[in-house]
């Protein structure tokens, strides 16, 4: 879903004001557009940039007898919203219906490297009627503004919605067959590009993320809407507007070698008498204060994704490796964090939510940390 700060170009800006008041008026007539006009479902590819990992989807309303060519973009927020990054966090941040000139959507797709999709849609005219004076209405009214909900309420759904309201759902987006895969499963092609991406969204999502999800879920993502329609009876045509991302480089992905090497780097110091507290110390401060955050974030945020995290589960209880380490059943509360994190890789067929295996070299170096600790194994080892 690509996030768009408001265009501050003066060509932008007079056409944004200026074109409601013209449907506005035409409004009056019943007629917002000529019968020639066509109406395209506009798909970015995935960027480069975090924000732009899933793509993005917009609207295209072109009218050459009225000299309209106007896209209508659901991710705009504003940056000099006061509090922007606490709001963003908690998930009270409101986003908003814009509309951008088309040459500017395809200047800053250029760009940012991302290539676009145009399908023509199959619509009747009153279909078009509909679907012009939906977005208007929308756009001029305070229903433009609406609350961000990454899995349920976001750019690509917006659309879903807008195109199924125009066409009184003949389109249909509960017909795509698309099933069986949980939301958490549909992101994981978008964010294995890069494993510490893959970590941070992965740890940071609950038991939300692992429901299934409904045909017309799907279209959270934007690619399954393209794939909906392409090829069907809804699609008039449908050509690449601008051949624009990166071809894709072949070949391993270090970033998954990495944690890797971190932990064998950190295991093999565990070993060591005298790296071995220091090492436990470290290790038990990073993952406690890691499930401090992740309840902080489940506790704080309005986000559905993030609340109900049993990540916390096996990320905050590591402090036990440093309390209480002059009391008699130090011993026994390593054994239960032991028995926690084998337990939640042994139970995740029953456990409502995914283990990623970005998790693995993690937990065993937990384990393996936690085990040379305990009294028994120090004094088996000790040289």
């Amino acid at each position: 879903m690509r996030l768009y700060q408001y265009n501050t170009n003066l060509k932008q800006r007079i056409s944004s004001f200026f074109l409601p008041i013209l449907f506005l008026l035409m409004s009056f007539n019943a007629v917002a557009l000529s019968r020639d006009a066509q109406i395209s479902l506009l798909t970015q590819d995935a960027g480069d940039e975090m924000y732009a990992y899933f793509g993005h989807t917009a609207i295209r309303i072109k009218d050459d007898s009225l000299n309209i060519d106007q896209v209508y973009n659901y991710g705009t927020f504003d940056f000099n919203t006061p509090n922007f990054y606490i709001k963003f966090i908690r998930g009270d941040l409101d986003y908003c219906l814009s509309i951008d000139d088309f040459d500017y959507f395809v200047y800053f797709s250029s760009e940012t490297k991302r290539t676009i999709h145009e399908q023509v849609l199959n619509l009747t005219y009153e279909e078009k009627v509909n679907m012009v004076t939906l977005l208007e209405t929308c756009y001029t009214t305070s229903a433009r503004y609406y609350r961000y909900d990454f899995l349920k309420n976001n750019c690509a759904t917006k659309i879903r919605d807008i195109i199924e309201d125009a066409t009184n759902k003949r389109i249909d987006f509960d017909e795509s067959g698309f099933k069986g895969k949980t939301f958490r499963q549909l992101l994981k092609p978008f964010v294995s590009k890069n494993y510490w991406i893959e970590f941070g969204i992965n740890i940071a999502m609950g038991m939300e993320t692992d429901k299934l999800a409904t045909p017309s879920d799907y279209m959270f993502l934007p690619v399954y809407i393209y794939d909906f329609l392409d090829g069907s009876e809804y699609e008039q045509k449908s050509v690449i507007l601008l051949d624009a991302s990166p071809k894709t480089e072949k070949g391993f992905n270090f970033s998954y070698l990495s944690p890797w090497l971190i932990v064998l780097l950190l295991i093999g110091l565990s070993f060591i008498p005298k790296t071995r507290k220091p090492l436990l110390y470290f290790v038990s401060i990073i993952f406690t204060l890691l499930g401090l955050l992740l309840l902080f974030m489940d506790l704080y945020s309005l986000h559905p994704a993030i609340g109900s995290n049993l990540n916390t589960l096996w990320t905050l209880p590591a402090i036990v490796l440093i309390l209480f380490r002059k009391r008699k059943f130090n011993d026994y509360l390593k054994l239960a964090y032991i028995l926690i994190i084998v337990l939640f890789i042994a139970l995740q067929t029953i456990l409502p939510q995914q283990l990623s295996f970005t998790f693995i070299p993690w937990m065993i170096m937990l384990l393996v940390v936690s085990l040379l600790d305990l009294e028994i194994i120090k004094k088996a080892i000790k040289p």
